[in-house]
């Protein structure tokens, strides 16, 4: 049985783009205009791998854990990063 790693922390990644998508767009495929299904993706990454300047939250020897969304088709199984669709309704 593998043992849990701990984390200290956790961390999303949203631009104001990528949020107004998530919250009011339509989630329709490009392809075959299915309903795309949102699910949650994550990572354990080192604390500073997830510092920068504008973000210097996090202690460099932490675990965090770095969040983010990918949207999959249901009909044809296509699969957009959030980016992506978020860069499809600019």
């Amino acid at each position: 049985m593998q043992e849990k790693e701990k984390v200290q922390g956790f961390k999303y990644d949203f631009t104001f783009s990528q949020m107004k998508t998530m919250l009011f767009h339509s989630k329709k495929c490009p392809k075959c205009s299915g309903k795309l299904i949102k699910e949650k993706t994550s990572e354990i990454v080192e604390g500073k791998d997830v510092n920068s300047k504008s973000d210097p939250f996090f202690v460099s020897n932490l675990k965090v854990v770095h969040y983010g969304y990918i949207f999959r088709c249901q009909k044809c199984g296509c699969v957009l990063t959030l980016d992506e669709l978020a860069k499809m309704h600019s």
